[in-house]
């Protein structure tokens, strides 16, 4: 038995205590070869400091042998050494047969620090040694699909995919479908992710597959993948607000109102899903549940402008007319939509308090002044002001967007009449 073979034998045993005595002596005494595989035993067993010192021994052997250089700089980046590690892989010449192999090293660790554009120099300079490599290929569609080169990325993933169904844990029919799904492709990517459900193992991909059927209005499929999500694993909290939106497609308000009450169990910060949960709740005329839902929404985000709109119009609704007007009073004018001006000159003209009332109509009409709903109500409030010429002048716009409401030119003749 070698001392490199006693070595391992010995750490496999969980007796430590001869560790450099028998590393010594299988520098001494061991071949090279099997040095070099004492080595890589080493590093897969996590005792990269021996490892080193073994990769160093044969370095100083065979100076000219850059693998060894490699692999002890991939060592020495792992273990944070980047100084030492980078110089030893930009010291391996272009001629030499271990290029190749650091040239990948350096695409690796560029990536994993966030350099995608030197990791990507890297990459293509290996491609060009290298055009057959798969390996490099799926490195370059990596880096093309992190950089947002999602048509370079797709070329490269979809040539992978003739011959390959997975590289390493990424599933490539997955990668296409993303792809296309990023290019707005989303029918393409539906049928990407259908010919290839059976590819659809992880948790993830599961999400990914509901959130693109979801963008290609295949709500059926969304449902589908989603509710297999939250089987498998109930506190995936961002799959909630993306099934209540494909139920609510749907028109399936008691399964958004459901969904959005159980995702909301897990993350009562989700603003998506208070929105969504009350519109449906106020669909199914559980007034009470959406005006609790949408108050808890506004707990957690007061300054959730759709959220407090919703609320407007439900105590619109409810002709709750004082607690709409108290929804904004902590709000300056310039803080507020059209629409929350609008709410609240309906609140003031039924409260009779028209001054307000008009000034909120004034405010809102910019944004409305093609909305027939809105011109009415405005025409109604100034009419029973018997502001004539204003009144006229808003019958006049209204006609423009409804000519054909006889009821409102009578009004208009009528006023003409008077004068």
């Amino acid at each position: 038995m070698t001392y490199s073979e006693q070595l391992l034998d010995t750490i496999q045993n969980h007796d430590f205590s001869d560790n450099r005595i028998l590393l010594k002596k299988a520098l001494d005494n061991d071949d090279p070869e099997i040095l070099a595989s004492l080595a890589e035993n080493l590093t897969d067993l996590g005792f990269t400091d021996l490892s080193k010192e073994v990769y160093r021994f044969l370095i100083g052997q065979f100076p000219k042998e850059d693998l060894f250089k490699v692999y002890l700089a991939e060592i020495l980046l792992n273990d944070g050494d980047e100084d030492d590690g980078l110089q030893l892989l930009y010291d391996v010449k272009p001629d030499s047969d271990a290029y190749l192999e650091s040239l990948l090293d350096l695409a690796d660790y560029y990536q994993s620090n966030g350099l995608i554009e030197t990791a990507h120099q890297k990459l293509l300079e290996a491609h060009k040694l290298a055009p057959e490599e798969d390996a490099i290929n799926f490195g370059l569609a990596e880096l093309d699909y992190l950089s947002g080169d999602y048509s370079e990325a797709l070329d490269l993933y979809r040539e992978l995919a003739k011959n390959n169904k997975t590289f390493g844990e990424v599933v490539l029919s997955q990668r296409i479908a993303a792809c296309l799904a990023k290019l707005g492709e989303y029918e393409e990517a539906a049928k990407e992710i259908k010919s290839h459900e059976n590819d659809i193992l992880s948790i993830d991909a599961l999400y990914e597959a509901g959130l693109i059927m979801l963008s290609a209005n295949d709500n059926k499929a969304a449902i589908k993948y989603l509710d297999q999500v939250i089987e498998t694993q109930p506190d995936y909290v961002n799959a909630y607000p993306l099934l209540a939106q494909a139920y609510a497609a749907e028109d399936n308000n008691e399964e958004v109102l459901r969904t959005a009450q159980t995702g909301l169990s897990y993350n009562e910060l989700d603003e998506v899903l208070y929105s969504l949960g009350a519109k449906a709740a106020a669909n199914l005329n559980k007034l009470d549940e959406a005006e609790r839902l949408l108050k808890k929404g506004l707990e957690v985000a007061p300054d959730n402008s759709d959220l407090r709109l919703q609320l407007s119009n439900l105590y619109l609704l409810q002709h709750q007319d004082e607690a709409n007007i108290s929804l904004f009073k902590d709000l300056d004018d310039e803080e507020l939509e059209p629409q929350a001006h609008w709410n609240l000159a309906v609140s003031y003209q039924r409260l009779e308090d028209y001054d307000k009332a008009k000034s909120e109509f004034l405010l809102a009409y910019p944004a409305f002044q093609n909305n027939a709903s809105f011109l009415r109500q405005m025409i109604s409030l100034f009419y029973e002001l018997r502001e004539i010429p204003t009144t006229k002048e808003l019958i006049k716009k209204y006609l423009q967007v409804q000519p054909d409401d006889l009821d409102m030119q009578d009004m208009l003749d009528e006023l003409n009449s008077e004068e």
